[in-house]
Order: C-alpha cells, then sequence, then structure tokens
C-alpha cells in the first residue's frame, strides 16, 4: 500500500529560521550532522534532515558535481525504520543543483539502519526528539503528552540575523527568530552585547531589540519603500552559523512579486536563496537602502508532495513600507534615504555587512518576565 503526501501544506511559508545541528559519527569520506530543529510529525512518523558535508566533489543522478546533500528522512519510530524522502545536492559554491523527491513511498521502502551509521545515529536523536516533544499521535499532527520519561532538554539557542536601525543600540529583526527566548544577545563582529526586547508586532513578524552600546553605522531605509516588480536586491545575513561559519553572508537576485504568500500585501516575493538564519536580514536595492526585511521561505517538499511540483527558490521579504511603519509606531529615530544611484554589488555588500548582525535567541531557563510593548497595528489595521 502507498503513503501518498506524508504531510498536509500546514503552511505555505516556512519561517527561515535558525537549526540546531548535531554532529553524528560519519565515514571519513564526509561529515554527516542532524538539524534537530527540523524534527517534525508527519502522521505517526518523524521528519527530519541530515546533512552531509563531503571532502571532494561527487557526481549527483543528473551529471552535477555536488559538495554537499541534505536527505529529508521519514522515519518510523516504532519500528527503527526510515526512508529517504528527498536528496538535494548542493554545488561549490553551496547553490542548489538537483533534488530527487519522492513523491509516493511505500511501507515496504523502510528498512533498518546500519547499526552505527550517520543515519542510525541520527535517526536515534530525531526520534528522542520526537518523543520528548510529544508529538507522535498518529494522523493529528497536534501535541500530545510526552512519549518519553527523560523530559526534552531545552534547545540552548537559535540564531537569526538582525537590522541596526539607529546607532544608538536598536536593532530590528523578526518576531519569530526572538520569541519564546530567555534572553538575548546581539553579535556584531568581535563583540556579544547583552540584548532586550522592546516592541513586537505579531502581525508582521516584526521585532525590535536594544542593546546598551552604540553602533559605528546604521541602515539607510529608503523613503519610497515599496518595491519596484523586477527590481534587484542584494540580502545580507547569517544563514547555518553551525555549518557555514559565522561571517555575514551575501546574496543577489529581485523583486519576483511585489505581494508575499496568497497576496499578502506586507510582503513581497524575492528570488535570492534563503536559509535557516536569514530571518530578520536587510534586503537592499541597488543604492543600499532598504527596503524589505527577509521573513520565510516556501517549503518546497511540503508544496511537492501536496501538489506534485517541486517550486524553485521562491523566499520572501516582509516590505520596506510595513518595515517603515512599524519603526515609525514606535517613534524610532531612523535614516530615510532618496538615494538612487546604483552601487557596485561589492559596495553593496560592503555596506550591509557594516550595518547587520547576528541575532542569538537563548531557551535555557524560564521565559523573560519583561513584557514588551503593545504589538503595532499593522497598514491594513489587523493586529
Amino acid at each position: 500500500m502507498r503513503f501518498v503526501s506524508f504531510c498536509a501544506l500546514m503552511a505555505l511559508a516556512a519561517a527561515a529560521g535558525a537549526a540546531e545541528w548535531k554532529t553524528v559519527p560519519s565515514p571519513a569520506e564526509y561529515r554527516a550532522m542532524v538539524d534537530l530543529d527540523s524534527v517534525k510529525p508527519q502522521r505517526n512518523f518523524a521528519s527530519f534532515t541530515l546533512r552531509r558535508a563531503y571532502n571532494e566533489g561527487h557526481s549527483d543522478p543528473a551529471g552535477n558535481e555536488f559538495f554537499s546533500t541534505r536527505l529529508i528522512i521519514i522515519a518510523d519510530c516504532t519500528a527503527d525504520t526510515a526512508v529517504t524522502a528527498a536528496t538535494q545536492y548542493y554545488g561549490a559554491d553551496r547553490k542548489l543543483v538537483h533534488r530527487d523527491v519522492q513523491k509516493t513511498i511505500r511501507k515496504s521502502e523502510f528498512t533498518a539502519p546500519e547499526p552505527g551509521s550517520d543515519m542510525a545515529e541520527a535517526m536515534k536523536l530525531a526520534c528522542e526528539r520526537f518523543a520528548a516533544i510529544g508529538k507522535g499521535e498518529a494522523g493529528t499532527g497536534k501535541a500530545g503528552p510526552a512519549q518519553s520519561t527523560t523530559p526534552k532538554p531545552p534547545a540552548r539557542s537559535s540564531s537569526g540575523t538582525g537590522i541596526v536601525v539607529n546607532r544608538d543600540g536598536l536593532v530590528l529583526t523578526n518576531n519569530h527568530v526572538v520569541r519564546q527566548c530567555a534572553s538575548y544577545e546581539v553579535l556584531d563582529g568581535n563583540r556579544r552585547l547583552k540584548a532586550a526586547l522592546q516592541a513586537v508586532d505579531a502581525a508582521n513578524d516584526l521585532a525590535l531589540l536594544t542593546v546598551k552600546e552604540d553602533f559605528p553605522a546604521a541602515a539607510l531605509m529608503r523613503r519610497d519603500a515599496t518595491p519596484k516588480l523586477g527590481e534587484a536586491v542584494t540580502v545580507v545575513g547569517y544563514p547555518l552559523v553551525g555549518v557555514l561559519g559565522t561571517s555575514p553572508s551575501v546574496g543577489f537576485g529581485h523583486v519576483a512579486a511585489t505581494a508575499g504568500p496568497r497576496g499578502n500585501a506586507a510582503q513581497m516575493q524575492i528570488s535570492v536563496p534563503i536559509q535557516r538564519g536569514h530571518s530578520g536580514g536587510p534586503v537592499f536595492d541597488q543604492a543600499g537602502n532598504v527596503i524589505g526585511v527577509v521573513v520565510s521561505k516556501l517549503d518546497a517538499l511540503k508544496v511537492a508532495q501536496r501538489m506534485g511540483d517541486l517550486p524553485q527558490n521562491i523566499n520572501f521579504a516582509i516590505r520596506g513600507d510595513t518595515v517603515r511603519a512599524f519603526l515609525e509606531a514606535q517613534n524610532v529615530d531612523f535614516t530615510a534615504s532618496d538615494a538612487s544611484a546604483k552601487l557596485d554589488n561589492t559596495e553593496i555588500a560592503s555596506r550591509g555587512a557594516a550595518v547587520t548582525v547576528r541575532v542569538r535567541c537563548i531557551r535555557e531557563g524560564a521565559a523573560p518576565a519583561a513584557t514588551p510593548s503593545t504589538p503595532t497595528r499593522s497598514p491594513d489595521g489587523t493586529k
């Protein structure tokens, strides 16, 4: 009997948040890591992501050279068996070069991984997380009583990106980056700054952090922040810090649509590749002005399972006009810019990196006692 569409399309856009990578034993030819934050219930199964980074290039089924893979695994934790639902291949420039997706999976395709292998160790950790979060109820996808006598250890930290919007210590990021954190840090070069949550707009997924130290530079917000269809954009952020390191990463693309998923007027679609950790990062125009904030990426695997077609590079950002409305409602003294002269990509990247910081959410201990100010009202009047 076939299993068709293991998981429903729970949400069109998946947050481009942080990952909790843990290294697992692996052979000499590659290094393997499991993303424990990726563990999700699929009926009475668990899905998770296993990454393999190879020491040298290999050829994928289409003949492209790849240096790392991401395997989306579906595990039957009660039977200790698993199957690979999708494999993503990445080239030397870390760009996706090929995907293999199983649209339907037979029960007979579930097999027990070799004892001691990276797959076996990754599945063990993923199933422990799956049981600990209490989401093993078949068919519901809802949280139930924990099925493990060992309580889930709190995630030590996660990481996103932020934008310096005021030199006096104000940092803009996504609300989902700083949600349910015990404390916050802003990492600016070699500086590790304690931060406090000042305000949130849950409806538009925006948050404002404050630190007690000054910044050497602040971002310029485009005065006419309405995105233009097809205009070139640059994204700076801190994606996959557990894999790529803590240096800022830059990506280039264009505005693919001036509205977000399902016509969301507070967002826009961009063609820049987005990964976990990019959330909260700036989207710059060709003059180096901020015109958006990275917020999410399309969950390609869920769309493929539901619709039978694999979407390519569909990502979203909060529009600059929505961002400006939030900052103005919080009386933030930001700099509006009318600059329109086109800059070289290297100059945009350099300026962008100077006003982009890493935001760290620490989840150990109790949740913060302080309550942020009331969320601002979005342009359409919703909260």
